[in-house]
This record gives structure tokens, C-alpha cells and sequence, in this order.
């Protein structure tokens, strides 16, 4: 195993830090890769490779004892149970030996921290592209994953974008973590979605895992993920489905019911129906509803509706919540009348109102 000259760089800085000596890493050809002496980088060491060829320390008295070498200890750096690099620190002897042991294991420590990192992320980057060959319709032979074993269901979260940034590594560290308990469940943060290959077992309560995992985030970052349960899949095409349907449902359901976060299609009725109307239905709907109110009003007559509609018709609820007196509710309540034809007030009238508000918001 090499180590890259970041890493080593990375870890002799930490080290000075620490003892206050000029150190060294040298690869196993005997070339110095790193130095907190910049002169050095690149020179010769003989040092080191009779170092690497004992498996022990080396302790060199003068500066003349080896080509390239200066007075210190050279200690050799296991990997696995193999030499993968030597450590040096310059000084005068009795410096530098006490701190010769301490020095050799925390640049072991170090360089297993990063080697594990690194496979971390190389196994997050393999699930990410699996991931994203099967919601994207490509083969899903090109990354096989040896536990992925159907039932599955699809999850998907969406967040507003400027939320996410320098989240996603905070985010994923977090979902590995909620779903160590079965290796079988993947997911990956692409293009601001958070995707769950949900593994589940028959009559599991998989909205109560993910209301967990929801408030766990809340709690962690202050951050309201909506997730989107898709439909149960057996096999990789009713997998593409419910990822299609998880992403329709929770936009839809985003706009139907704003008290709510967490929507699942197999719970979802009336919003199925927005789901395979035609465009062109939907457009002769709202332009009929809606032609006579401007842009302007539409944004205010949006927010008075729904407000209205979550107190229950009730003037002086919605009236207090809008922050507004109830006389001036009511006469806004009979502009978006004579505007639209559609008393708010009438319980035929606000349905058509209401989703044909609805059905805009979503353009």
C-alpha cells in the first residue's frame, strides 16, 4: 500500500505539532514524499531503507552516517503486518528517541483512519452508481450487489437545496449509522434527493422508521427532510416504478397537505388521482378557474385558502392565523368570488377552488 503525499503531508503536520521536530515520511524506494522540511521532499535516504530491510528502528548519530540522512530515528510503518513506508524525526538523540514509539503508532493510527475512510467512500461511490443506474433505467448488472435481495421499496427525501450544502457527508455518516442494522438497506444523496433502497419484512411499519430517522435529522441539523414512500417492489422494473411514484407522490402531497411530511403512495387517494390525469385536462381545470385572478392575487388568495381550509371554514380562526381582522378576511373571501365565480364559502365551491389552487402551485 502507498500512501499519497497529502496524507503523509497531512499527518507529519499534525505530528510537529505535537513534539515540535522536523519529521520525514519516506516510501519504500527510500525517496522523502513528505518533510516539514520542503528542502527535502524528494531527496534520497539511505537511511530508511536499511531501516525497512532490519523491521526495526534506526538511530543515525551524524549527519554523514548515511547518504541523504540526517541525525534522528527512522522507524519502520506497518500496514497489514507489511512495511509500507519509514517515519523520521531530526534531532539529536536523546530528543528525539522518547518520542521515537509514540510518533511510529499514531502515524499507524492515522494512515488506518484514512484507508478506511477512503474504502468508505470508494463503497459509497459503487451504491451511489448502482443506485443511480436503476432509477435512471440503465443495467443493473453493472454494479451487482451480493445482498441485495428483493422485497424493496424506494424512499426518496428532498430538501431545499441551500440546505444541503456541507450537509451531504453529515447527512450520509447519519444514515449509515440509523441503518447499521441491516446491511441489506442502501442509499445515496444524488442531485439533492436523498434515495432509500428500503429493505423491509412483511407487515414491518416502514413510515415509523423513516418518521425516526425524519426526526433524528430534525434534531442532528435542524433540517425537515420530506420523504416520499414509494410502492413495494419484487423485482428491479417495480423498482424504477416505485422511485417514479415516490417522487410524484411527495410532490403532489407536498402541495395537498402542508401539515404533513412524510407521504406513502399506498396510503395516498385523492392525490392518485392527480397522478395519470392528462396534462391537458388539468390546464382547461385551472384556466377556467382561474382566469380572472391576476399573479399578484393568486399568491395572496393561495395562502388565505389554505389557511382557511386547515381551520375548518372558520372565519375568525383563519382570520387570526393570517394575522388580519375578520371583516377583512370576508372581504377577501368574496373578491376570490366575483373574481372566479367560486364562493370559498360553499363546500362544492371551495373543493374546485382549492384544487384548482392546488394544481397550479405545482407548475
Amino acid at each position: 500500500m502507498d500512501i499519497s503525499t497529502k496524507l503523509a503531508t497531512d499527518i507529519l503536520i499534525k505530528m510537529k505539532e505535537i513534539i515540535n521536530q522536523d519529521l520525514n515520511y519516506i516510501n519504500t524506494k527510500g525517496i522523502i514524499i513528505a518533510s516539514t522540511n520542503p528542502d527535502r521532499v524528494g531527496n534520497f535516504h539511505e537511511a530508511s531503507l536499511v531501516c525497512i530491510k532490519k523491521g526495526k528502528e534506526v538511530i543515525i548519530e551524524n549527519d554523514e552516517q548515511y547518504v541523504g540522512s540526517k541525525k534522528g530515528i527512522n522507524m519502520p510503518i506497518y500496514f497489514d503486518e507489511v512495511i509500507i513506508g519509514v517515519i523520521g524525526i531530526t534531532g539529536e538523540k536523546k530528543e528525539v528517541e522518547k518520542y521515537g514509539e509514540i510518533i511510529r503508532m499514531m502515524t499507524g493510527i492515522l494512515i488506518k483512519e484514512a484507508w478506511i475512510k477512503d474504502q468508505d467512500v470508494r463503497k459509497r461511490e459503487i451504491i451511489k452508481a448502482f443506485i443511480e443506474r436503476i432509477i435512471l433505467e440503465y443495467d443493473h448488472d453493472v454494479y451487482p450487489m451480493n445482498n441485495f435481495i428483493f422485497p424493496y421499496v424506494v424512499i426518496v427525501g428532498t430538501v431545499d437545496k441551500n440546505n444541503f450544502l456541507f450537509l451531504d457527508d453529515k447527512i450520509t455518516n447519519t444514515l449509515r449509522d440509523y441503518f447499521a442494522y441491516d446491511k441489506r438497506i442502501f442509499y445515496t444523496i444524488s442531485r439533492n434527493e436523498i434515495i432509500i433502497l428500503y429493505h423491509y419484512y412483511k407487515d414491518e411499519n416502514i413510515f415509523s422508521s423513516i418518521e425516526k430517522l425524519q426526526n433524528l435529522i430534525l434534531r442532528k441539523f435542524n433540517l425537515l427532510i420530506k420523504f416520499g414512500i414509494g410502492n413495494n417492489s419484487v423485482n428491479y422494473q417495480e423498482l424504477k416504478a416505485s422511485y417514479k411514484n415516490a417522487k410524484e407522490i411527495l410532490k403532489i402531497s407536498t402541495i395537498f397537505s402542508t401539515k404533513k411530511s412524510i407521504f406513502d403512495y399506498n396510503k395516498m387517494d385523492l392525490e392518485l388521482l392527480f397522478l395519470n390525469l392528462k396534462k391537458n385536462a388539468i390546464e382547461n381545470f385551472k384556466n377556467k378557474v382561474l382566469e380572472n385572478i391576476s399573479a399578484k392575487d393568486f399568491e395572496e388568495f393561495s395562502n388565505i385558502l389554505s389557511v382557511y381550509e386547515e381551520e375548518n371554514g372558520s372565519v375568525i380562526h383563519a382570520a387570526e392565523k393570517l394575522f388580519m381582522h375578520k371583516n377583512t378576511l370576508q372581504y377577501k373571501l368574496n373578491k376570490i368570488k366575483r373574481l372566479s365565480g367560486y364562493d370559498p364559502r360553499n363546500l362544492k365551491d371551495f373543493t374546485i377552488l382549492s384544487l384548482a389552487f392546488k394544481l397550479k402551485n405545482l407548475e
